[in-house]
């Protein structure tokens, strides 16, 4: 027996002593019961212990890190547990902290972080994650981190479709699903900047015609910031099939839903719509006289340089990737990511771009390009009562961070900007919400635990 082995058996004998405190025994079940890697034990863990049925969050954790061996119990009592792990396939620390509720079951204040590395290695631990995911199919796309000043940090594996072997690139156009509300944001406050738009008008002002009075009261503030009560437009889903085959057009949209009232009353809580941005887009139709998707075009992705950007419609995206969905798990096959695409990208987002392009993108916004820094600050202000700005995701914090992320069946965008850090996160993908995973798992581990 070697000595290595002697010293880890000494290390865990604590945790099989015959009277081990109710705290202890509850971690040893949890790590076997992770490590074991089985979906529905994991589920079953989580959904009595932690209130966590689901546990998508555990189940991508131990995807992503193979599962954990002891390192050292830090602490331990009857109702309380806090130790070091070591993730299995990537040399790296973690800690598990938690409390033992009354009942002896419930786990209460569960925290599993990892610590804190330094950029170069964070940066290496992310490949490491996004080679494991694609080998299991789970990630297919591209991702950029690039700090002010430098060569940008980038990543792409996989392939255009199952049928396609053509190599995705950072300079691949991919579906951008809800990020595309950036471009929307960005062409109202331009149009605000000229004059043209006032932020806190109603929606009547710039649309006469609204079918519904109570909803063309509406104001723009409201609906960048999804306070307008405007609820879905009706094609995004998988039971929209009959609307997406007529919907082409702004005007189609509002045909379809312009005589619903407001859910409630505007400003008085938020919502997030994405009907709400299709009526941005109809502000910026009448107001410049452009389709919205022409007027992006000249305002937003030409002054930014985002050369693969643009606005396919279904019948022109040969040279798009095309995802492939596993939401509905009861299909007995992953679905196109075609099969649900409305016929052109919108004002609540669609379209396509690189990840060199969303690139470009925040590099224009960040140097004022195409906003001035008064109208960047107030788009990516979060709001005192939620975690989004006026047309981006902001949040505040320690690190704080502005941007938009997207979701579709078959497709997956992250794009944050790190102010603090003077750093941008782009990852644009073909899986279902793994660019998602993918912003956590580099952010955690550039800015996790530091004692």
């Amino acid at each position: 027996m070697t000595r290595a082995t002697l010293a880890l058996i000494a290390l865990l004998s604590p945790l099989n002593a015959a009277h081990a405190e109710p705290a202890t025994t509850q971690f040893k079940n949890w790590l076997a019961t992770f490590n074991a890697g089985d979906k529905a034990a994991i589920q079953k863990f989580y959904g009595e212990h932690l209130g966590d049925a689901d546990a998508l969050t555990a189940r991508n954790l131990r995807e992503e890190t193979c599962g954990f061996d002891l390192a050292r119990v830090e602490d331990k009592s009857d109702k309380a547990f806090r130790a070091l792990l070591v993730q299995r396939c990537f040399p790296a620390l973690f800690r598990v902290s938690f409390s033992v509720a009354a009942d002896g079951k419930t786990l209460e204040k569960f925290n599993l972080q990892p610590f804190a590395m330094p950029e170069a290695r964070a940066l290496t631990a992310t490949r490491d994650i996004v080679q494991r995911l694609a080998a299991s199919d789970a990630f297919a796309g591209s991702i950029i981190v690039a700090q002010d000043g430098q060569a940008p940090w980038t990543y792409s594996v996989g392939t255009f479709n199952r049928d396609d072997e053509r190599p995705i690139t950072a300079d691949t156009p991919m579906f951008l699903a809800s990020a595309g509300k950036m471009f929307t944001a960005v062409g109202i406050f331009q149009l605000i900047e000229k004059g043209k738009v006032v932020l806190d008008a109603p929606l009547s002002r710039y649309v006469p015609d609204y079918p519904n009075k109570d909803m063309a009261k509406v104001t723009i503030r409201q609906l960048l910031g999804h306070r307008g009560g405007t609820g879905e437009d009706g094609v995004l889903q998988r039971e929209d099939t009959a609307n997406r085959g007529w919907v082409r057009t702004i005007d189609d949209y509002i045909k379809l839903n312009g005589n619903r009232p407001p859910a409630f009353l505007p400003g008085g809580k938020f919502d997030y719509s994405n009907y709400g941005f299709i009526l941005l887009g109809a502000v910026i139709e009448r107001v410049s006289g452009q389709t919205y998707q022409d007027y992006i075009q000249q305002h937003v992705f030409g002054p930014a340089g985002m050369t693969h950007a643009s606005f396919p419609d279904l019948q022109h995206i040969k040279d798009v990737p095309v995802g492939y969905s596993t939401f509905f798990e009861a299909e007995p096959k992953p679905i196109a990511s075609t099969a649900v695409l409305p016929w052109r990208g919108s004002a609540a987002g669609g379209g396509v771009a690189s990840a060199t392009d969303m690139l470009r993108f925040f590099t224009a916004l960040s140097s004022n390009v195409l906003l001035s820094a008064k109208s960047r600050v107030m788009a990516t202000e979060p709001s005192e009562k939620g975690w989004y700005g006026l047309g981006f995701v902001a949040q505040a914090g320690k690190h704080p961070i502005w941007g938009h992320g997207g979701f579709g069946y078959g497709m997956s965008v992250a794009a944050q900007r790190f102010p603090n850090e003077r750093t941008t996160f782009i990852c644009v993908a073909i899986r279902d919400g793994a660019c998602d995973r993918m912003i956590y798992a580099w952010s955690d581990r550039l800015f996790g635990l530091t004692e």
